[in-house]
């Protein structure tokens, strides 16, 4: 004889099966449950101290800060008959910086040692023997978009010993900062032309002149020879040779020169420096002691004084779920304990809750909660406190049309018949009918908490504005939010996650809970 197996009803089960079958509300869990973990452990997560600038705390992790700021470039010389030189072997280094305040530029044995000052771009100039080469610097958070630069101008050579009266056309060569080139005097001049026109238009008025310009300079390129009686040049670069010796033609295109070696009727060619070859044409430096951009030193980068915004998001998880969780838990509860109160009695008491309800549904959640911090003073816990009295209201009123319909029904009236006390059918027969839309709405009320208190940080009433909360560093950001993206996008990138996941979190706990709603 067979026996009918029947499975027992589980609510849970039932309430489980229907809340993983709406997969936002369940990856808002996943997240939830993420963010919850990285408030408790924040602590050991954070990298650094987000109270502390990172400069101060490089040493003790083992990073070499110098490898952040600096940039060694080795330099090779190129002389006249194609040969090169080291860089130890250039004499007369020169070396220059276009704005030092954004970065300093040294000579070193074989080359030159660029260091980051502050945040910006410029020109590093290196020079030896009337030829002159750049570097393109570009330091942290400089994200405009650069226009290329010339960094350096090459000539072709003769090969051949040549005789007074021979005539000669320099052809040159622009190499870029940003790797490309071109060919021809045509080309050459037509870029310095329309860069000199576009710098007269930012500096008009101002009396700036860059380097490496002058004001009687057309903005074309120059040619010069460095001994007339060996050879003269025009402006076209035709070169015509006398005399006897070494002509040198000097060529100059906005910052940066070349040299032609034409040996005019001599025994022995002797090779001359005619270009000064940097290893890169641009290097990329970090400020490290401000706004230092997202790296995987610093993910979310630095702040304005150099603190690690990600050990800050991190630590402010916890201040801001605490603000979140605490002040609907209070709300919560003394709501829920007037709602029922008013719906189970009803008549005066009703009616007296009732329009205190009213009165604190008349004002606007946000300034409400500025008039409790303008009462009570500035502060976490009076934040708390703030976002609490706004959320009461709204409990006390979900809660009283549930008890409201509760009542009425049989077993309520069953248990009034027989005597049972009034606290007793509260707690054990009307309370539980309004926990599920208690649950639902203190999950999404945690949202509009967070962000309330975010606000109110925002607006300088969190008390310490140094604390690593969300709405407080949005605060102390926004200064400096046309300039780097960074240091406000993160912070509110986290409020915005935080906030959404706890609305269709909500949302899921609501469907699921819904005795009609059927699978």
């Amino acid at each position: 004889m067979s026996k009918k197996m029947h499975t027992s009803y589980s609510p849970f089960k039932v309430f489980l099966h229907k809340f993983i079958k709406q997969r936002f509300a369940f990856v808002a869990f996943i997240i939830v449950a993420f963010i919850v973990l990285v408030g408790v452990f924040g602590s050991w997560i954070a990298p650094f101290d987000p109270y502390r600038p990172v400069t101060l705390q490089y040493e003790e992790k083992g990073i070499d800060s110098e490898n952040l700021t600096s940039k060694r470039i080795q330099l090779t010389g190129m002389l006249s008959d194609g040969s090169t030189i080291t860089g130890a072997e250039l004499m007369n280094v020169k070396v220059e910086s276009e704005d030092r305040r954004i970065a300093s530029i040294r000579r070193m044995k074989d080359g030159v040692t660029i260091t980051a000052n502050t945040s910006g771009a410029t020109k590093a100039f290196i020079e030896s023997e009337g030829v002159r080469s750049l570097v393109g610097v570009n330091v942290s958070n400089d994200t405009e978009a650069k226009e290329p630069s010339i960094v350096r101008i090459e000539a072709d050579q003769p090969n051949d010993i040549m005789q007074s009266g021979d005539r000669y056309t320099v052809e040159l060569k622009a190499i870029m900062t940003d790797g490309t080139s071109f060919n021809g005097l045509d080309e050459l001049d037509a870029f310095l032309l329309d860069g000199q026109e576009d710098k007269e238009g930012e500096n008009k008025g101002t009396g700036f002149v860059s380097a490496g310009s002058s004001e009687e300079s057309d903005g074309g390129v120059e040619f010069l020879s460095l001994d007339e009686e060996l050879a003269t040049v025009s402006q076209e670069g035709l070169v015509t040779l006398k005399g006897q010796g070494d002509a040198l033609i000097q060529v100059v295109a906005g910052s940066v020169s070349t040299v032609v070696h034409l040996p005019v009727a001599v025994q022995e060619i002797t090779p001359k420096l005619v270009s000064i070859v940097p290893e890169t044409t641009e290097v990329s430096l970090v400020d490290i002691y401000k706004h230092q951009p997202p790296s995987f030193t610093h993910f979310f980068g630095t702040d304005h004084q150099n603190r690690d915004i990600f050990s800050r998001v991190v630590m402010g998880t916890r201040e801001t779920l605490i603000i979140g969780f605490v002040s609907v838990a209070i709300g919560a509860v003394i709501g829920t304990a007037f709602g029922l109160i008013a719906g189970y009695y009803g008549g005066r008491i009703d009616s007296l809750i009732t329009r205190f309800t009213d009165i604190l549904l008349a004002f606007p959640g946000i300034l409400l909660a500025i008039a409790v911090i303008a009462f009570l003073g500035a502060g976490l816990t009076n934040i708390i406190f703030a976002v609490a009295v706004f959320t009461i209201p709204i409990f006390i009123r979900i809660v009283r049309g549930s008890t409201l319909a509760l009542k009425e029904m049989t077993y309520v009236e069953a248990a009034q018949s027989i005597g049972v006390k009034d606290s007793v059918i509260i707690m054990r027969h009307i309370f539980p009918g309004t926990l599920s839309v208690v649950i639902v709405y203190l999950t999404m009320r945690i949202g509009v908490a967070i962000l309330i208190g975010a606000a109110l940080s925002f607006l300088g009433l969190g008390g310490d504005i140094t604390a690593p909360e969300w709405g407080s560093m949005l605060s102390a950001a926004k200064d400096n939010s046309g300039n780097v993206f960074h240091p406000t996008f993160f912070p509110g990138l986290a409020i915005v996650i935080t906030v959404l996941s706890f609305n269709i979190l909500g949302d899921g706990l609501r469907d699921a809970l819904d005795p009609k709603l059927k699978e």
